[in-house]
């Protein structure tokens, strides 16, 4: 770094001693002169600033100001042809062009003292790449080239590195790639030739470029060219598909993250093809790399805010969310089961997203499962024992999932696991209903999610007569009766029996399971008894059951007190 100092403060002042010279210029290219001056000025600041003990977060946001006002001189200057043109002689084009090419040298050189003492600041290349793209007047080639080469000269010192920590790269790989499909070519060059040298940087992070060891990926690893030709493969050049499979190769889990957690800001972008090429890059990297991004619940809630906000990138937002559910299907699912009850037109499309992949069907169950062992309307006190499902001070999960059910069964990606769940989701939904009848919220609606997601679990199983039959019967709308839950869950298993429903067995294996190890509260283990106690009176011969030991259960009342049930005396289970 000292070096580096040294040496750029050696060519300030001979650039200073050859500006006399161009002091005849001064009525033809004043602009350039008040650029030199100017960055002249900013290049003392930094290096003082650079050099002193002012903590860091100070003095990389002073640092990064002077910057940004050095980078408004370079974008107004006028190209080098422009400049050429106000010579009126042979000396006046080269001593213009020299000019020009130091203003250039001195930002240049600024970039690289700052990065040469920390790799941190390379957030500074991030920055300029966002300036760029607010102003496309400001996207330049010649501001493309500076990067790059503060880029190549980053590389050359990191491999003398053990360690590397660049935090920034994710972010300023969402920045490069979306300029990988520019229109303009000299742009996109630029742009793939700085990926390469990002990517070269990040894999250094990796333990295998640290201890040197030798990989056998080729397609994987990046080597150190010779030349800048040999450092631009063509397939970073318009293929998104490539470029975000090598990033998502390359980057660490935390620099993925910043990379999709980018992407994802710009499709909020006013500029359409921006959005348009985020939107492709995002979508190719989380197709081929979803498991390896963290802060799943932060995106989540991103979108859903987006998504409430008409973002014109609906379809593109629920595809994220799908694929994040493919791989990280917990984390989706209870950040979405977190908002307010009723849910929105908005949240029930992102549920219709989360479940359209059949192949994550039944992790998507079982976490709704888990939710619904919490008791609706209940206080949080249970935080210490780890037993949190929600962020508000009562537990309102549990109504989301009844309600978010009500959208996943009959989807038909879920046909299959819906029969693998049929049980413990029946006996869920069972207890739910008692315990949003004891619920007393002021719209009484809101304790019925759990009693429809029950009628919704019963027709998407082939048991839509079981639902007529209880329709007629009048039993839905008594079951929310508090005095009439055990009758209704009498009923209901009554009306099962009756009809032989096919998932018998393993409804009655659940039931066992249930009575032995006991539910978690003691109403459960009342409707557990009752409905064990009913559907033990199926014909288990007409059903060719192989799980049943007793050929029939219609005169063996007694088997069942006899049963380690997490219950009370007899008297109890007679009440």
């Amino acid at each position: 770094p000292c070096s580096r100092s040294h040496s750029t403060v050696q060519e300030s002042r001979s650039v200073a001693q050859a500006g006399v010279q161009w002091r005849h210029l001064a009525h033809k290219v004043s602009s350039l002169l008040d650029a030199y001056s100017g960055l002249l000025s900013n290049e003392s600041v930094i290096l003082a600033v650079n050099s002193s003990f002012v903590d860091p977060l100070l003095q990389f946001e002073s640092q990064l100001k002077i910057i940004e006002s050095s980078f408004g001189m370079i974008v107004v200057m006028p190209s080098l042809d422009k400049v050429k043109e106000m010579g009126s002689s042979n000396e006046d084009f080269e001593d213009m062009e020299n000019l020009y090419h130091s203003i250039l040298n001195i930002y240049e050189n600024i970039l690289l003292t700052l990065v040469s003492k920390d790799l941190y600041k390379l957030q500074i290349l991030k920055e300029m790449l966002v300036w760029m793209s607010k102003d496309s007047s400001y996207l330049q080639e010649r501001i493309l080239v500076i990067i790059n080469k503060v880029l190549r000269f980053t590389v050359r010192k990191v491999r003398k590195y053990t360690s590397v920590d660049a935090p920034c790269l994710g972010l300023l790989a969402a920045e490069l790639s979306l300029l990988c499909s520019h229109e303009d070519p000299s742009i996109v060059q630029q742009a793939s030739l700085g990926m390469c040298h990002l990517l070269y940087i990040a894999q250094c992070q990796n333990a295998d470029i640290r201890t040197n060891k030798p990989t056998n990926d080729k397609s994987y690893s990046l080597q150190f060219p010779s030349s800048d030709v040999e450092f631009l493969p063509k397939e970073f050049r318009q293929d998104k598909s490539k470029i975000a499979r090598r990033v998502g190769q390359t980057l660490l889990p935390s620099l993925l993250t910043d990379f999709v957690w980018s992407l994802l800001m710009k499709l909020s972008s006013p500029d359409d093809k921006i959005a348009s090429d985020a939107a492709s890059i995002l979508k190719f990297t989380l197709e081929f790399h979803a498991e390896k991004v963290t802060m799943v619940s932060k995106i989540v809630d991103t979108i859903y805010r987006q998504l409430c906000d008409n973002n014109c990138m609906k379809d593109v937002m629920l595809r994220v969310i799908t694929l994040l559910t493919c791989t990280s299907p917990k984390k989706v699912i209870f950040q979405l089961m977190d908002y307010s009850v009723p849910a929105d037109d908005t949240l029930i499309q992102m549920w219709q997203a989360a479940g359209s992949e059949a192949s994550v069907a039944p992790h998507v169950l079982k976490t709704i499962l888990l939710i619904l062992k919490g008791k609706p309307g209940e206080m949080e006190d249970t935080l210490t024992k780890g037993k949190r499902f929600s962020l508000d001070a009562t537990n309102l999960m549990p109504l989301a999932a009844s309600q978010a059910l009500c959208t996943f069964l009959p989807l038909g990606s879920y046909k299959k696991a819906v029969a693998q769940f049929f049980p413990q989701l029946l006996m869920t939904l069972m207890f739910q209903v008692f315990y949003s009848n004891e619920l007393k919220l002021t719209t009484r609606d809101n304790a019925l999610y759990a009693q429809d997601a029950l009628r919704v679990l019963l027709n998407c199983s082939g048991l839509q007569q079981v639902d007529i039959t209880l329709t007629k019967a009048n039993f839905w709308d008594q079951l929310s009766e508090e005095l009439c839950y055990y009758y209704g869950v009498y009923f209901i298993a009554k009306t099962l029996s009756e009809y032989n429903f096919p998932q018998f067995p393993e409804t009655l294996r659940y039931l066992y399971k249930l009575s032995v190890e006991g539910p978690r509260r003691s109403e459960d283990s009342v409707i557990v008894v009752i409905f064990l106690t009913e559907v033990s009176f199926v014909d288990c011969e007409q059903l060719c059951s192989h799980f049943l030991f007793l050929p029939k259960f219609k005169s063996k009342f007694q088997f069942l007190i006899f049963l380690p049930l997490n219950v009370g005396p007899y008297q109890d289970l007679r009440s």
